[in-house]
């Protein structure tokens, strides 16, 4: 890990909780910022930038030698004071220079949760990257609890239209409890997809929001967004994952503008609660496919603290209900490729389930899955970054807080709440659809409160470096050494 006095990057995102903010009102304070990649100078040196909570985001110009430069404010990108979380990197007006989406949240004024767009408009006369935000301008000005957004071309029209992932906990429904599967009506907490379309005037393209007419509407409280061909035929298809009990997403493109949702045809089961997800080929025969991440931890102790009983009943309202089987545990689903139809004809892919056989399963509280080859061996590895500042769902906890909820101070509450820190995970691909757990041969051992990542060559070496979005601790800079070591 590169020392933060030696690469100028100090940026933290530190949450201090109050009466009023803090993880008892509000469960996904801790759900962290995002990393965005980005060369925004064109000197050819990947620049770095941070979402921040209660703090600024931060742009972090590359300057060589993993020393970084931060030009935040004279490139005017601080974030203008927003709860921030994910960004998306894009070049929004194809003009050739990178430009930056961020998704605002949970403040309960609608006009601090509008989604930012800094569109870069080259350089100052200082050589720096500077930018003005836009998001009004292009349709972008989204007002939901927005998490992230990606940016792909769903109608094969040519330019890049937008899904945003939503997560609103404010839904008079407790987010656990069984209900009927909602899917044709929307939501404040349903993702949205944006449509881009030229606008002469203008002279630059403006998103409309077009969930209703694409028929992708579904109750969700979202984490993640991943586009991919899943079934190969050309178009585009997305995959969202949902924590709590509503069922990840996967639409599959219709080619007609509109999507249908497939996952129970898919896949057997999924994760329960769905934090981040990664679409790669883990054994190279050329099928994509799926990692999705939850909430087990690895030792026994932390299991029997951490998590409920199992309980059949689970599974008989998930059949009366409507919804697909899920587990608390990450997820890796290996593609098998189509079935055969009637007549010969291939259908849709068909998914295994293999996270306990390969040894990805059990990571913790985890967040973002880097699925990509990061020792250059051909096969692709996993890193997961995990950790919650505050263990909410410590079973002793839940007991005291249900006996003293009505006499004790928040204060008292909080602090019974166990704080502990974990170290990311760093696994390598064994080639036989097995990984080893190689964190600490990796140096990936320093225990911490990790959401957002992003893998990055750093220093055009070729090799893949790790940027990592830490909560109360300064952010992660990790440089691979694999080229310099062989």
């Amino acid at each position: 890990m590169i020392d933060s006095e030696h690469s100028g990057i100090h940026f933290n995102n530190k949450i201090t909780e109050t009466d009023s903010l803090n993880v008892l009102d509000i469960s996904n304070i801790y759900n962290g910022g995002g990393v965005g990649i980005g060369d925004f100078n064109k000197d050819g040196l990947e620049d770095v930038y941070f979402t921040g909570n209660k703090v600024s985001n931060k742009l972090y110009l590359n300057k060589g030698n993993f020393k970084f430069q931060d030009i935040t404010e004279q490139a005017g990108v601080t974030g203008n004071g927003k709860w921030c979380r994910g960004v998306s990197v894009v070049d929004i007006n194809n003009d050739g220079w990178l430009d930056m989406y961020v998704s605002a949240t949970l403040s309960n004024d609608s006009n601090e949760r509008k989604n930012l767009l800094y569109v870069n408009q080259g350089l100052d006369k200082n050589g720096n990257p500077h930018f003005k935000e836009m998001a009004a301008e292009y349709g972008l000005a989204d007002t939901s609890f927005s998490t992230m957004a990606s940016f792909f071309d769903y109608d094969n029209d040519g330019d890049l239209d937008m899904y945003l992932v939503v997560n609103e906990i404010k839904d008079p429904r407790v987010p656990n409890i069984f209900h009927p599967v909602f899917k044709d009506s929307a939501f404040q907490n349903s993702g949205r997809l944006y449509r881009n379309d030229w606008n002469d005037s203008l002279k630059h393209g403006v998103f409309t929001d077009v969930s209703k007419k694409a028929g992708v509407l579904a109750d969700g409280y979202g984490h993640n967004v991943v586009v991919t061909d899943i079934n190969k035929d050309g178009w585009e298809d997305i995959y969202v994952t949902n924590d709590y009990l509503p069922n990840d997403l996967l639409w599959i493109n219709n080619h007609d503008g509109t999507f249908t949702e497939h996952l129970s045809d898919y896949f057997k089961h999924t994760s329960y609660n769905s934090m981040g997800s990664d679409v790669g080929d883990i054994n190279n025969d050329g099928l994509m496919d799926v990692i999705t991440l939850d909430m087990d931890p690895k030792d026994n102790y932390r299991k029997k603290m951490m998590m409920k009983a199992n309980s059949y009943q689970t599974y008989q309202n998930s059949d009366h209900f409507g919804y697909n089987y899920q587990y608390v545990r990450n997820t890796l689903q290996l593609n098998q490729g189509p079935t055969i139809k009637q007549n010969d004809s291939l259908g849709h892919p068909i998914f295994s389930e293999m996270a306990f056989y390969a040894d990805v399963a059990e990571t913790d509280w985890s967040w973002t899955p880097l699925l990509v080859d990061f020792d250059n061996d051909g096969n692709r590895d996993l890193i997961i970054t995990n950790g919650f500042p505050r263990d909410v769902t410590d079973n002793e906890f839940i007991m005291f807080r249900n006996k003293a909820f009505s006499v004790a101070s928040k204060s008292l509450l909080l602090s019974q709440i166990p704080e502990v820190k974990i170290h990311n995970y760093g696994f390598k691909n064994n080639g036989n659809l097995t990984f080893t757990d190689a964190s600490e041969k990796w140096g990936i051992n320093t225990p911490t409160f990790s959401n957002g990542a992003a893998y990055v060559d750093l220093d055009n070496d070729g090799d893949l470096d790790f940027v990592v979005n830490n909560i109360n601790d300064e952010a992660s800079i990790y440089r691979n050494n694999e080229r310099e070591q062989n």
